[in-house]
């Protein structure tokens, strides 16, 4: 049995939501990362920042060849029909086809064709907090995640009712006779969860574990997201931001960027030594709960043509109020 963490970041992926503060999504070395998933008990390893392999390119770079390490990138792509985004894995890729990726991530069914007549094995993510701001009707939803050979049931920083919705889906599917492969990733934007969850198959190295990827002949395994794991680690990245704010040690900020981000940073200071973390996640979570409550029961109240496998989870999600976390 391999296993691998096939969601995991390092500090190449960049955090888009407040332009002017110039953060990043993590600040984790991709060396750092690399050596933390081996420790884990995980036999590969990769990386999956957003829109970029540099992260994967930077350790490539200063250990050479690696048997047990394949390029990956999260891809945010956009269903230009109803204005969604989703975010994408694309697994063992390699520079072209990564700036075709990003050439095609405007639309997501362009992206899903070019990855399958590459023989690219891919992942609908964390489908669930994908559904926060906007989600298409069911029939829609349900095209865009058969387009992908996979689907991501098991987030490390997702709620477990939000990752039953991931599955509830795969199952809608399957009645149809479409069968999707699940992956598992811990999600891990700082050293401490990775490889508290992953993706394992039937495989002896790198190249059958991806060609079970391709046939999707995986399985996810490990724990899902708990709130106080996850609010530890959004302070842990607020205060490696203000660390790197200072050294600016890998050269993350020009020096205009560094003096606008110093005086939103200093702002913003009383309120993330407060609670702004903490209630952020808490209102995030809200929200994913909300949106995988929505789905899961729209997805529970359609005809079946094999019977549904509902879990504990899903059906939690369901019966919960909205919100409750």
């Amino acid at each position: 049995m391999i296993r691998a963490d096939l969601h995991v970041h390092t500090r190449h992926s960049r955090l888009s939501a407040i332009p002017a503060l110039a953060a990043r999504d993590c600040y984790s070395d991709p060396a750092e990362v690399y050596q933390r998933a081996l420790a884990r008990g995980m036999d590969l390893v990769t990386f999956t920042d957003h829109d970029t392999i540099d992260g994967c390119l930077e350790l490539l770079s200063g250990a050479g060849t690696l048997g047990n390490f394949f390029i990956s990138e999260e891809v945010s792509a956009t269903d230009p029909r109803s204005g969604c985004a989703f975010h994408v894995s694309a697994f063992d890729i390699d520079e072209k086809q990564h700036r075709e990726i990003q050439r095609l991530r405007e639309d997501v069914r362009d992206l899903a064709r070019y990855l399958e007549a590459e023989g690219i094995p891919a992942s609908l993510n964390h489908v669930g907090s994908s559904l926060t701001r906007c989600r298409p009707p069911l029939d829609a939803l349900l095209e865009v995640v058969a387009s992908f050979p996979l689907i991501e049931t098991r987030n490390g920083a997702q709620l477990a009712a939000s990752n039953a919705v991931a599955e509830l889906l795969a199952q809608k599917l399957e009645a149809e006779d479409r069968f999707l492969g699940r992956t598992g990733g811990s999600d891990a934007h700082t050293a401490r969860r990775i490889g508290w969850t992953w993706t394992k198959a039937h495989a002896r190295d790198r190249e059958s574990f991806l060609a079970a990827l391709r046939a999707g002949a995986v399985a996810s395994a490990g724990i899902s997201g708990r709130f106080a794991p996850m609010v530890w680690d959004v302070y842990q990245v607020v205060a490696k931001y203000y660390a790197d704010l200072v050294r600016n040690t890998h050269g993350h900020f020009t020096e205009e960027q560094r003096r606008r981000a110093a005086a939103y940073a200093l702002l913003s200071l009383p309120l993330h030594l407060i609670a702004l973390p903490a209630a952020g996640t808490l209102y995030r979570q809200f929200r994913v709960h909300g949106a995988a409550r929505s789905l899961a029961r729209d997805l529970l109240r359609t005809t079946w043509d094999a019977p549904l496998v509902a879990s504990s989870e899903a059906e939690k999600a369901v019966s919960m109020p909205a919100g409750a976390v």
